[in-house]
């Protein structure tokens, strides 16, 4: 079988490394600023379409009531005293709890949650309007924190991250609600940012929480050794962020074993991905929804390894360029199984699952460029156009496609095997 000849699809690190790089002293990832343009007046969108978390709040140990320091709630007072003072009260096993109401915080400093707090807030009704004069909103670092119920949102336009993470074992965010109102404000607002003291953390968990129009998601900057062991990420929904919604990616670090599961995704019209992998060794993403991205769902790169994107739904993703999947610079046995890819709304010459050397010159890791190996596609189901491919490798050494269902397109024009090595192909079937 002679595939289809089709455009080479080169790594999307060469538009990162062309990027504006607003933001940089903050961010330090490949591209640092949402380049998504101007924004419109107006106040910010309440995007009434996206889930809020609900439920019964959480408490434990001795609590510090908000109210109780000093904080009124009305959306108009100052709170950020009294936040403060309630916060430099609690212990270790302590609750520091934030009743129902609106909570207008002017922070000439980071909030900081000391180790082994329960900062909480009733699901759904605790919001903090927070403008930041610092780079950060809220700082947490040390062993058994949590914050659960909250309300974060960027009230000013102001650079900022919601919430900064330090050296930390056992975090656990959830029933959260992080809002960049990046539909208003061209600067950037970043939800959570791990690895700033440069340590190794372990056991974060980030679960049943909506981080919407903010810039990343979650990142790690480029120049952070940190490294990063067990990440969970579950039941979320990210909507609207102006780039990457989870961002491992870290070239002076790295993240071990992370866990992205029936989480949501949708609605990315940006230069980023829904999970973007870099750097990284044991990943799961497993039975998530992600639909409407410009670019990558998921993109793996810079020798991550022992990869895994199985049981998930993408549907109009690579809408303008690239892929689905995109595999590149060296990654090693990465498995692409069992996910349901409708590209049906697809116009552009993209590959749903792409796996190629990629980029131009040296990585950003400074290392050569060099295909994937050992990569699997199998027991997929492709829904084409018939402007896309289904699987794309290029100079791939070692690994499969075998099994999958691809529908829209015939055989010989579904799949590019160009110059890649060591590939069974067997059991595809089309209809």
């Amino acid at each position: 079988m002679t595939p289809s000849p089709r455009p080479s699809r080169l790594s999307r690190r060469r538009v990162l490394t062309t990027a504006a790089a607003a933001g940089a002293a903050v961010v330090g990832t490949a591209a640092c600023a949402s380049l998504a343009g101007s924004r419109p007046a107006g106040p910010p969108a309440t995007d009434a379409d996206l889930p809020r978390p609900g439920g019964a709040p959480l408490q434990r140990g001795t609590v510090h009531d908000v109210r109780a320091a000093g904080a009124t709630g009305d959306g108009v007072t100052d709170d950020a005293a009294a936040f403060a003072r309630a916060l430099a009260g609690a212990a270790a096993g302590d609750t520091v709890f934030v009743p129902a109401g609106t909570y207008h915080l002017v922070l000439p400093q980071p909030l900081t949650l000391p180790p082994g707090v329960l900062f909480a807030g009733q699901p759904g009704r605790s919001v903090l309007r927070m403008t930041p004069r610092a780079t950060a909103a809220i700082e947490v670092a040390g062993a058994d924190c949590a914050l659960d119920g909250l309300e974060l949102a960027r009230a000013g336009d102001v650079e900022t991250v919601l919430l900064r993470v330090g050296r930390v074992d056992r975090l656990t965010l959830s029933r959260l609600v992080l809002s960049g109102s990046t539909d208003v404000w061209e600067s950037f607002c970043h939800g959570v940012q791990l690895g700033v003291d440069g340590d190794t953390s372990s056991a974060l968990v980030l679960r049943d929480s909506l981080l919407h129009r903010l810039t990343y998601g979650l990142y790690q900057a480029n120049d952070s050794p940190a490294v990063t062991v067990g990440v969970e990420v579950a039941g979320c929904t990210f909507a609207r962020n102006t780039n990457t919604d989870l961002e491992f990616n870290s070239p002076s670090g790295s993240f071990r074993t992370v866990r992205v599961h029936d989480s949501v995704f949708r609605d990315n019209d940006s230069p980023g991905f829904a999970v973007g992998i870099a750097y990284c060794a044991d990943v799961e993403v497993t039975r998530c929804a992600m639909t409407n991205y410009r670019m990558e769902a998921v993109h793996v790169e810079d020798w991550s390894s022992d990869v895994a994107v199985t049981g998930n739904r993408m549907t109009a993703c690579g809408l303008t360029e690239f892929a689905f999947v995109q595999i590149i610079q060296g990654c090693t046995r990465v498995t692409v199984r069992g996910n349901t890819f409708d590209a049906t709304a697809n116009t552009a010459g993209i590959a749903v699952v792409n796996a190629l050397a990629g980029g131009r010159g040296t990585s950003a890791g400074g290392r050569p460029v060099v295909p994937p190996t050992a990569v699997t596609v199998t027991g997929n189901d492709f829904r084409c156009s018939d402007e896309v491919v289904a699987v794309a490798f290029h100079g791939v050494d070692g690994g499969s496609v075998v099994g999958n269902r691809i529908a829209g397109l015939a055989l010989d024009d579904a799949l590019d095997l160009e110059g890649a090595t060591r590939i069974a192909v067997a059991a595809n079937s089309t209809a």
